[in-house]
């Protein structure tokens, strides 16, 4: 691993530069991918532009908000993936992209930033986390986009165990003690449930009734994980409320005020500790890069992942709107997805730098599983419902097997253990 002061631009001639901006699950992998497939005689070089020295895997950000703090179980750090790799990181922003001359600035906006040219450039910069307009919201509530709003998170159930543990009145100690959560799509559930398992023991740790916790879930639409078959979707929400979740499904929210939620139908619902969950936003930098993107800012490729008009430009992961012909809907941001992009990509890159032509990207989903509390789950595989600890092991079965994909042997068995050591 290099910096970029020590590449030159490209020019005729020179080596093929292949640059990639964004080190999520698509721009990781397919680093990685192209860095252990090419060969000497491709004369291709790898350039990472990612502002984040680590990426935070954010399906298994519950267990670092209400489990035991430690942060770097979600974190893949990319010196040490790219240690042994021929690939150059920029930690930095991708500031602009010049089509026309196959180039991109690197540096924050404002700044006199870097120019590098490119052979190809893949676009993998990602989402953020979306908060509607509703009053209160963004102020009050926490979101669960990184490893800092898990931290977050955990600082905000700390200071209210502290507060409650000084009040004499049950009364009082229960309102100190409510939580709820905003979303009830696979991150809320999997926060919800992490939330109704983990804190009853935390509670007693701290010499509280577990009695005293009030957990909610609000949810705007009918029911939970949409995505999810109906019989899975049930069988979360049995789930939750035998753990004592409590449920608002078909409840919109109207404000949030500073100690309740606010319900378009008017119910007040008594809150300390705010989590919402509402869902995700392409990163929204692009938009402005003078490439095509569709009416929610992420960017059209075509069959093959490229931008229709400048076919050296690949998009891939939540900031592309690559759209599915079995089913002519655009792909949700799914981590799974992003992964196989990424691998796709490395491909038909290779096949371009020995002459051949690309070929077409189809998507194939094989399962989705969310997990309803550290030791349970639902999901499906293969169109089999699992739901249990059979659900579970798959779920981080396939976290692992990422990070064997992507760091060797070594940092899957490291994950394992912990994963193991903190789900107890």
């Amino acid at each position: 691993m290099t910096d970029i002061t020590q590449m030159e631009c490209a020019k005729p001639g020179s080596r093929r530069r292949v640059v990639i901006a964004g080190g999520g699950y698509g721009g990781t992998t397919l680093a990685v991918r192209l860095a252990r497939s090419m060969r000497p005689s491709d004369d291709i070089e790898i350039l990472l532009i990612e502002p984040n020295p680590c990426q935070q895997a954010l399906s298994e950000l519950d267990l670092v908000a209400v489990g035991p703090p430690r942060p770097e179980f979600c974190e893949l750090w990319h010196p040490t993936v790219f240690r042994d790799l021929p690939v150059t990181v920029c930690y930095n922003r991708l500031d602009s992209v010049h089509a026309e001359q196959r180039a991109v600035t690197v540096g924050q906006r404002g700044e006199n930033g870097q120019r590098v040219e490119y052979w190809r450039l893949v676009l993998a910069t990602g989402a953020i986390a979306f908060v509607p307009p509703v009053p209160g919201l963004a102020e009050r509530a926490v979101t669960m986009w990184s490893v800092h709003d898990a931290q977050e998170l955990q600082r905000r159930i700390e200071w209210a165990f502290k507060r409650a543990a000084t009040l004499s009145d049950r009364t009082a100690r229960t309102k100190a003690l409510c939580f709820t959560v905003i979303g009830g799509g696979a991150t809320g559930i999997e926060i919800v449930g992490t939330l109704g398992q983990m804190l009853p023991r935390r509670a007693r740790d701290a010499g509280l009734d577990p009695a005293d916790l009030r957990i909610r879930l609000v949810e705007g639409r009918p029911e939970i994980l949409y995505d999810l078959p109906r019989a899975q979707r049930v069988r979360a929400m049995e789930r939750l409320r035998r753990m004592g979740v409590e449920l608002y499904v078909g409840s919109m929210v109207k404000r949030v005020d500073d100690d309740a939620v606010v319900l378009e139908s008017g119910e007040r619902i008594e809150t300390r500790v705010l989590v919402f969950c509402g869902g995700a936003k392409a990163d929204p930098d692009a938009i402005s890069w003078g490439l095509d993107f569709d009416s929610s800012g992420r960017l059209v490729c075509d069959e093959y992942l490229r931008s229709p008009r400048h076919p050296e430009i690949y998009a891939i992961g939540d900031v592309a709107a690559f759209r599915d012909p079995a089913n002519n809907k655009i792909l949700p941001m799914l981590a799974q997805f992003a992964i196989r992009e990424g691998e796709h990509t490395a491909e038909n890159i290779m096949r371009e730098a020995r002459g051949e032509s690309p070929v077409v990207f189809k998507p194939h989903m094989h399962g989705e599983f969310v997990s309803v509390g550290p030791r349970w789950g639902v999901g499906w595989m293969f169109n089999m419902n699992i739901s249990g600890v059979p659900a579970i092991i798959m779920k981080r079965a396939t976290y692992v097997m990422y990070w064997f994909s992507v760091g060797g042997a070594g940092l899957a068995w490291k994950r394992l253990k912990e994963m193991l050591a903190m789900a107890r």
